[in-house]
């Protein structure tokens, strides 16, 4: 599934061993509902889009779905490409 970005926000944190980290809140269109998805993925811009797979994790409750960002597809190479 591929959407488009509509805006990132970020978080700068400190993980419990001392090392900075940034997490990136990326705000996406899904059939004109905006739809939050988190990710370690710096490189995210609004009006590129952004590839989305679900699939499984394991937890101690047993397995359960999980949306994850496969990568993020600048908008001049989705634009290119579908005209």
């Amino acid at each position: 599934m591929v959407l488009k970005i509509i805006g990132v926000s970020k978080y700068d944190g400190m993980s419990r061993n001392g090392k900075p980290y940034s997490l990136y809140t990326l705000e996406l269109d899904y059939h004109g509902e905006k739809c939050k998805i988190k990710t370690f993925e710096s490189e995210a811009h609004p009006g590129d889009y952004a590839q989305l797979s679900i699939g499984t994790r394991k937890t101690i409750y047993g397995a359960e779905f999980a949306v994850n960002v496969d990568k993020i597809i600048a908008k001049n190479e989705i634009e290119n490409n579908w005209k």
